[in-house]
């Protein structure tokens, strides 16, 4: 009987060190959320800036029925609201009327007669983009000189498809009327046409009439990364005389 007893009491300890043990290597729950949670996307708001009456700034963000008016560093909240002349959005104590490329902030009144917060706001238009530019100047070795009819052609080229033809970005023709080398040039590109990531180059020829006198034979690396670029100097070279 004490026999039996004992391997009881054996049997039980074998078993809750086994059951500590299997507690011990259980992982704890994991909190990465898994590959295909949804992911919330941002929220894009418009944005207007209007210039005001006595110099004063205000800004609306407008996201479908809702906007956001940002007047003196303090933001108010609004919704659209039915009206029939401009677009109304009201929070229940301030208004803002836009009408056009204007508007006005004042306190919402049952009358429409609030008291008025900031007037005579006009849209304020962001100014047109600077444009890019390569500047530098064409030149050659040889000892002679242009004759005024002398036209050089510069060009600034997409060059990044091996297999396809380079794309032309900019391009300037100056007369030569007497100017001797080195010619300076100046190619003025829109930025958002430009990629970082492509590889754009400038050549150079000469001509007088049609026939061609000079030519550039090696690639000139340009905005590298996306930027202009100052002082290339490209040089060309003699191209024999037909006979």
């Amino acid at each position: 009987m004490r026999t039996a007893t004992n391997f009881a009491a054996l049997a039980a300890g074998i078993f809750l060190l086994g059951a500590a043990a299997s507690a011990q290597q259980t992982p704890p729950p994991s909190t990465t959320p898994p590959p295909n949670a949804a992911i919330r996307k941002a929220i894009v708001w418009k944005r207007f800036d209007y210039a005001c009456a006595a110099d004063a700034k205000l800004t609306v963000y407008l996201r479908e029925d809702t906007a956001k008016v940002l007047y003196k560093d303090k933001m108010y909240l609004m919704k659209q609201t039915v009206s029939a002349d401009g677009n109304r959005y009201s929070d229940g104590k301030v208004v803002w009327w836009g009408k056009g490329n204007g508007g006005f902030l004042q306190e919402d009144a049952p009358d429409g007669n609030g008291a008025m917060l900031v007037k005579d706001c006009n849209l304020v238009k962001p100014a047109p983009a600077a444009p890019g530019v390569v500047s530098g100047a064409v030149t050659y070795l040889q000892r002679v000189a242009l004759p005024p009819t002398a036209v050089i052609e510069v060009k600034l080229q997409d060059v990044s498809r091996a297999d396809a033809p380079a794309t032309l970005i900019a391009e300037q023709k100056i007369t030569a009327e007497g100017k001797q080398v080195p010619i300076p040039f100046e190619l003025k590109f829109d930025p958002a046409k430009i990629e970082p990531k492509h590889r754009y180059t400038v050549s150079a020829r000469i001509l007088v009439g049609d026939q061609l006198r000079f030519i550039s034979d090696k690639a000139y690396p340009v905005l590298a990364g996306g930027a202009g670029s100052s002082g290339v100097e490209i040089v060309v070279k003699a191209v024999p005389a037909k006979p």
